[in-house]
């Protein structure tokens, strides 16, 4: 039967995608934690009621994807979420459609909330953003280096880490998990907005008012500063993208 039919058409799922969430749901209920060994294939099998080859089978995905780490002679234990493999999100990313934009507005969502706590902080205690401001001047020293050395391999990677620092930050740990895990991305995103430059200098003076605005500890212009910021960016992507279509930056890319 098919939908035109007026009937629903029900996948049903296979058993190894049956065993993998009966086993995230052991993880996410808390029965097992980062750290902790789940029972054996054997074990699994029948507690699950299913043979070992599925429950082999499901481990094996879930080790590929570093959910859980299979330790010869001592069994499978549940990985900490540093060892979680960027390929399920990688490969999301890569068949969805205007990926680009999409990492301009993740990377400005986790920016935007790091910035607002830290505004918030600054009032209890004003050294925690000159101190931010601090450690983001340094990573001005990189952006002045990769562009003496007009280097756009040695700027992205000075952009890229600036914006890690910052969204560092915040404290949420979660945060640089997600920007760590789409770090090519981010250098595609950040590429894309160099690219169509034959100089880069206004990458110090874009940064430098992100730095003053921590500065002043002042909420509204942190907001403000990044917003613009990201508003250039999202400028320079949709040029790059109208370039790409037009067949004019193949050379300039390949730099």
């Amino acid at each position: 039967m098919n939908e035109s039919s007026g009937k629903r058409v029900i996948k049903q799922k296979t058993v190894v995608a049956q065993v993998m969430e009966q086993i995230r749901e052991l993880i996410a209920s808390g029965e097992y934690n980062v750290g902790d060994k789940i029972p054996t294939e054997s074990e699994l099998a029948e507690m699950f009621g299913l043979g070992r080859s599925s429950i082999r089978e499901a481990l094996k995905v879930f080790n590929y994807l570093g959910i859980l780490e299979s330790k010869a002679a001592l069994g499978t234990f549940v990985s900490d979420r540093t060892n979680i493999s960027s390929e399920a999100l990688s490969w999301a990313i890569l068949l969805g459609k205007n990926e680009l934009y999409e990492m301009v507005e993740i990377r400005g969502a986790l920016e935007t909330w790091t910035l607002l706590k830290i505004s918030r902080e600054a009032a209890a205690d004003p050294a925690i953003v000159q101190q931010l401001a601090d450690d983001l001047e340094k990573v001005l020293d990189d952006f002045r280096e990769a562009i003496r050395r007009n280097s756009i391999e040695e700027l992205i990677m000075a952009d890229y880490e600036f914006h890690r620092v910052l969204i560092k930050y915040c404290g949420n740990s979660l945060f640089t998990t997600i920007y760590d895990l789409l770090r090519d991305f981010m250098f595609e995103e950040i590429k894309a907005t160099y690219v169509i430059f034959d100089s880069y200098e206004f990458a110090i003076e874009e940064h430098m008012t992100i730095i003053k605005s921590i500065r002043s500890g002042d909420a509204a212009r942190m907001q403000n500063s990044l917003k613009k910021h990201i508003g250039d960016i999202t400028d320079r992507v949709k040029t790059y993208r109208a370039g790409q279509e037009a067949g004019d930056l193949s050379d300039k890319e390949s730099v």
